[in-house]
Parts: C-alpha cells; sequence; structure tokens
C-alpha cells in the first residue's frame, strides 16, 4: 500500500488495557495493527459488528454487587477510631 492509500487512525486506551491486549496479540504473533485490520474487514465483509457487546456472567455479578453495596446503609467510615466505635455498637442513636 503506498501513503496515498492508507490512513492514520489514532486512538486514546487506558494504558494497562492497552499492556494487557498487546501481550496476547504477542504472544498469538500479532501487532495491534493487524489486529484492528483484521476486525475492520470482518466489519466491512459482514455489515455489522462481529462479536456481541453484553456483559459476561462475572462482569453482571461485580455490577450486582457493587449495585447492592451502594444501596445499603452501611456507614462510610474514613478513619480507624470510626471502624472501632462502629464495630463496637457505639453510635449516636443511644
Amino acid at each position: 500500500m503506498t501513503e496515498k492509500t492508507q490512513k492514520r487512525i489514532q486512538v486514546k486506551m487506558d494504558r494497562t488495557l492497552d499492556s494487557d491486549a498487546t501481550a496476547v496479540f504477542d504472544s498469538l504473533g500479532l501487532t495491534p495493527t493487524a489486529v484492528i485490520t483484521a476486525l475492520y474487514k470482518r466489519v466491512a465483509a459482514e455489515g455489522r459488528i462481529p462479536f456481541e457487546f453484553k456483559l459476561t456472567g462475572e462482569e453482571k455479578a461485580r455490577l450486582s454487587l457493587a449495585k447492592a453495596v451502594y444501596d445499603s446503609d452501611v456507614p462510610t467510615l474514613t478513619n480507624p477510631e470510626e471502624i472501632q466505635k462502629y464495630l463496637a455498637g457505639d453510635d449516636d442513636e443511644n
């Protein structure tokens, strides 16, 4: 391909995600460019994203747990004294 037929695509991505994905690409003998090119080719050929955007079972469970914790009435304790007082059952409601 010549410079006139190529286009540079830039994205901003979380560094940890990039590092994790690049490790997988390396183990498969691929470059990020090869993976992105393959994705674009599949999208062009199929006219759709070739995978589903949905949460895994583990991601759903984490989200459910986070929501339950967020919705709970447990107080936020910010220092050791507050934690000790809470665990001892000493509260201001008595």
